[in-house]
């Protein structure tokens, strides 16, 4: 008898699903904890008209001009002092070889 009454509630609420989601409604409803209600109304999408250039090779030139940008940050650094090194380079190389 259980299982008789659960399989009936759940395709009760398995109608009410598709019903809701065949419905010719032009609106879409929103409702939130406090009890407000807000409507939406739907438009129809219609189809838009074709690009007049290549929309693929148009996004990849963009693309690719962002991930190509370098940034010069050198005006934003401090300039280093160059130090003379306390030892003569070159013996200390001829040294190791």
């Amino acid at each position: 008898m259980k299982t008789r009454i659960i399989i009936t509630a759940a395709a009760i609420l398995f109608s009410v699903t598709l019903a809701n989601a065949s419905s010719k409604q032009r609106s879409l409803i929103f409702c939130d904890a406090l009890g407000r209600t807000l409507t939406m109304p739907m438009m129809a999408e219609e189809a838009a008209e074709a690009t007049p250039f290549d929309t693929r090779a148009e996004f990849y030139r963009i693309h690719a001009n962002d991930t190509i940008r370098t940034f010069d940050i050198s005006k934003m650094l401090k300039e280093e002092k160059e130090e003379e090194l306390p030892f003569d380079l070159d013996s200390v190389l001829k040294t190791i070889k």
